[in-house]
């Protein structure tokens, strides 16, 4: 039988959802990509682990697709079945020293809802849009400052019951754990010792009138290494409203790609290496992209 066919064999209640030929203009925060083959929306740990455990059978690797803030696949579409974390995957509660919050959890939601609560909130390169499981995700893989926040994480593999990986106090136990071959399914984040979020130098956040439409757009769109603002690098080199393609450089916020309906992957993919050939040539500093670059395969893009 084929992988489709296995999976909806083994749904409960819909769980895990199966959809074909999927326009991943929807489903990306910039708008762009052909479609995807195959989508496969977890409702529970149950759905996921059945998920999982089929895409092993099958000998599939996958994706997992958060808030599309960060992913960029090409404009080919992908052959690489995407996971998507929703229904109780999506879900978060505060308590008095921080969150336990899904894999899916939608991390500005949590970081507002805190700050409503007077929980001190997320630093603001720490908030950035997307899920909790892709900010656990990036920090493992990059060092990220939302590393210090996490407590402990519960993570799903193939053939395997639900493994919790404990953090230590600076996110030291877990900071060299390999997620290539597993999904967050949920996380336990300790907000009480973050300081209140400070606005980056260079971001205007007046409203804009309702009259008019907001391009697509997320931040950041590049990063440098730990201890230093990629804002304040790509405010010096002089570069706002850069384009290239459908592409920009927002004009208003430092550090924020935009597109438009025509934009394309690849036009998003050339601005980042000019962005990075730039900041060379003018600063000498090495930037490297916050964006997922992929192709069919899903397998990783250097820009």
């Amino acid at each position: 039988m084929s992988l489709k066919s296995d999976l909806r064999s083994v749904q409960q209640g819909g769980d895990p959802e199966v959809h074909e030929r999927v326009d991943l203009r929807a489903w990306t925060a910039l708008g762009v990509g052909g479609p995807a083959d195959l989508l496969i929306r977890c409702r529970s740990a149950d759905g996921l682990q059945r998920a999982l455990d089929l895409l092993a059978t099958h000998g599939r690797r996958w994706l997992v697709l958060g808030s599309g803030s960060r992913l960029v696949p090409p404009d080919r579409g992908l052959r690489v079945p995407l996971l998507n974390l929703s229904g109780t995957l999506g879900l978060w509660e505060l308590d008095l020293v921080g969150a336990v919050a899904g894999g899916g959890a939608n991390l500005a939601q949590v970081c507002r809802a805190a700050a409503r609560t007077g929980l001190p909130a997320f630093d603001t390169s720490v908030a950035a849009p997307g899920t909790i499981g892709g900010a656990v995700e990036t920090s493992l893989r990059e060092n990220h400052p939302f590393n210090g926040l996490i407590k402990w994480m519960d993570v799903a593999r193939p053939g395997r019951v639900v493994e919790r990986v404990a953090f230590g106090d600076a996110g030291a136990s877990g900071s060299g754990f390999d997620l290539s071959r597993g999904v967050v399914v949920r996380a336990r984040l300790q907000l009480s010792r973050v300081p209140p979020p400070k606005a980056p130098k260079g971001t205007d956040e007046t409203p804009r009138p309702a009259s008019i439409r907001e391009p697509r757009s997320t931040w950041p769109f590049v990063i440098v290494e730990p201890g230093s603002r990629a804002e304040d690098l790509v405010a010096g080199m002089g570069r706002r409203g850069l384009a290239v393609g459908g592409a920009q450089l927002s004009a208003d916020h430092v550090n924020r790609v935009c597109t438009s309906r025509s934009t394309r992957a690849t036009d998003v993919l050339e601005l980042t290496r000019a962005v990075k050939e730039e900041a060379v040539r003018l600063t000498g500093r090495e930037l490297r992209s916050a964006l997922r670059f992929v192709d069919e395969d899903g397998g990783a893009i250097d820009p």
